[in-house]
């Protein structure tokens, strides 16, 4: 059986460097965010040159889309839940599942609201998940004391009209981390949101977080070129080593006319320029942004 958590962007023995030449035969034996984009940094332990992908982090990107369900599972085993919901949504109430998403994922901060007044803690991670019929249902790990179904069902129904939830403690065969990766694996083609995820502010432990933060760099150069075209433009001839987080250790500083080298060059996908030629191909390849990696942000 395939496992999402062993196999899904599996790093490198620490220290050690795949070494490659930038020519576009080579990428096929690589993965990394098509949509990604450049920043050149001086490592502060080698003073050597490493050109870093800043990914897209997107659901619809397959390869980012692995890496953010081994982060939170990471996250989530330290959390340390006690309890998990699923929520109800009625369809009757909306006319399509984009609306129904839309009306009721808002309620689930609210529903935290109504309950801290009974319980006193209540901290969640919410992973939306489709029916058959394309309709949402939400599943929550919580950390929170007991709380009486009853209040639980009636407060949920005040806010969406669905009153049947499912509430139940998590014991020791309740492996937290297997339930929250078998629902993210689902989640990577819900074509009205890339908001799959959402969790409360102390629902994880800030000394994980800390591990996961990227450490402090000084940039030296950024590039709109995925780093594929920046390497087989600059360096086509000369070996370069990958790291273990996709990092590439550059031979010596370029200097010159880089090559002309498309993202056809090296087998990825065009820029589309219409929204949903873009959200097509997210689909299938990925997504883009400038945003680093943070865990301050409270939905993925």
């Amino acid at each position: 059986m395939y496992d999402p958590i062993s196999e899904a962007d599996k790093p490198l023995p620490r220290n050690q460097l795949h070494w490659l030449t930038p020519h576009p035969a080579t990428w096929q034996n690589y993965t990394c965010c098509p949509w990604a984009k450049s920043i050149l940094i001086t490592d502060h332990e080698t003073g050597g040159l490493v050109l870093c992908p800043v990914t897209c982090k997107r659901w619809g990107c397959p390869y980012c889309a692995k890496r953010k369900i081994r982060k939170l599972a990471f996250l989530t085993n330290g959390a340390k839940p006690n309890r998990w919901a699923r929520l109800g949504v009625d369809p009757k109430l909306y006319d399509s599942p984009k609306e129904a998403w839309e009306k009721t994922s808002p309620a689930i901060p609210e529903l935290r609201r109504k309950l801290l007044a009974h319980a006193g803690e209540f901290e969640y991670l919410r992973v939306t998940e489709l029916h058959q019929s394309g309709y949402p249902h939400y599943h929550l790990l919580i950390r929170s004391p007991f709380i009486p179904k009853k209040i639980f069902d009636d407060e949920w129904a005040k806010l969406t009209g669905a009153p049947y939830n499912w509430l139940a403690k998590i014991n020791d065969s309740f492996s937290s981390f297997r339930y929250l990766v078998k629902y993210l694996t689902k989640l990577h083609k819900i074509e009205w949101t890339d908001r799959h995820v959402s969790y409360s502010k102390q629902f994880f432990r800030e000394e994980d977080k800390e591990k996961l933060a990227f450490p402090e760099r000084d940039v030296l150069r950024r590039s709109d070129e995925h780093p594929w075209q920046w390497l087989a433009a600059r360096y086509p001839t000369d070996t370069v080593g990958a790291d273990e987080q996709g990092n590439y250790h550059l031979p010596y500083s370029f200097s010159g006319l880089p090559d002309n080298i498309t993202r056809s060059d090296v087998g990825l996908p065009p820029l589309p320029s219409d929204p949903q030629e873009v959200r097509k191909t997210q689909l299938l390849m990925g997504g883009g942004d400038w945003q680093k990696e943070d865990f301050t942000d409270q939905s993925f």
